[in-house]
């Protein structure tokens, strides 16, 4: 069964998932750019480029590639059924990245606390880490349940059944065009099969 049923405002799951990679993206992108920034103006002055700013960007390039993936991911699952194994592994691809990559910033953050000289550096690294930290959990959850779902063929519509899957389901024959099976064993009325065949030669 899934951690979570519903999103935010009552939304599915799957709907929740896809919110969560466009939020994802949207910050990568702010924070690379802002990374970026930093980078260029330290090369300008002169200065050599901060360790944790190249991870920084590096972390933010590769994790806005996963979460482009993983928003494939839930769209593709939801489109073809017959798919949705292979394609739900993108969203447990996306949760393992992301709690990696929480766990590389909170060592840039250590590294940023060991070295400021003052508050005014370490209290809005460590606000917005809180504050990255919690959306991510929350992302985390809702992603997750979603792999669950497709993972345990759970559909998040209506009745919260499985869809079939397409195409014939094994161990099962298509009927005769006319509807009528023939008869193979014989009775006191009708001669079996094996005898109509043998009045025929």
């Amino acid at each position: 069964m899934a951690i979570l049923e519903t999103c935010c405002c009552g939304r599915s799951i799957r709907e929740g998932s896809i919110v969560v990679g466009v939020l994802f993206s949207i910050l990568h992108l702010i924070d690379l750019s802002f990374k970026a920034n930093n980078m260029s103006r330290s090369s300008a002055l002169g200065v050599p480029v901060s360790g944790t700013d190249a991870a920084g960007v590096t972390i933010d390039v590769v994790a806005f590639i996963i979460d482009g993936l993983m928003i494939y991911g839930v769209i593709k699952a939801s489109i073809e059924y017959s798919t949705f194994i292979a394609v739900s592994m993108l969203l447990l691809v996306w949760v393992v990245f992301v709690v990696i990559i929480l766990v590389a910033e909170l060592i840039i953050v250590i590294v940023i606390t060991a070295f400021a000289r003052g508050p005014e550096v370490l209290i809005p690294a460590w606000i917005i880490y809180l504050l990255i930290l919690g959306l991510v959990i929350y992302g985390v959850l809702v992603v997750y349940s979603h792999y669950q779902n497709l993972r345990d063929g759970v559909s998040e519509d209506d009745d919260g059944a499985a869809p079939p899957p397409s195409g014939p389901t094994q161990g099962t024959a298509a009927s005769p065009p006319d509807g009528v099976y023939p008869q193979i064993w014989g009775n006191a009325n009708y001669p079996t099969v094996y005898e109509m065949d043998r009045t025929r030669v």
